[in-house]
């Protein structure tokens, strides 16, 4: 493995784990690993025989980039597309949302970032 920045991941038992954490998770964020000044969150998007057919993913820098307040806003993304491609579990209401598409209980932070 190639190391792109100090932050790549090099060590094939700490990448299987880290593959391991993104599939549990269902979430993949990269900060640094591949340009030191970019954050990245994606998320699997689903057909309908549940088989992952794309991803979603959203660069942004990552000077001050808050992981936490971007992945639900991929998640959502991804769900909401893969409820248009006919994936069966994208139409269930997954834990802690409180209606489809609105994301998780905690919205993220208010800000000008955020349209607040």
């Amino acid at each position: 493995l190639v190391a792109l920045t100090p932050r790549t991941i090099v060590d094939p038992s700490v990448l299987r784990r880290t593959l391991a954490a993104v599939r549990r998770e269902g979430v993949a964020v990269c900060d640094g690993m591949v340009d030191l000044l970019s954050l990245s969150v994606a998320a699997p998007v689903r057909g309908e025989d549940e088989r992952i057919v794309a991803s979603l993913s959203v660069v942004v820098p990552s000077a001050g980039a808050e992981p936490r307040a971007i992945v639900p806003a991929v998640r959502a993304a991804a769900r909401g597309i893969s409820r248009a491609l006919g994936s069966p579990a994208a139409r269930r209401r997954p834990a802690g949302v409180v209606s489809p598409g609105l994301g998780p209980v905690d919205p993220p932070p208010a800000g000008p970032e955020w349209g607040a």
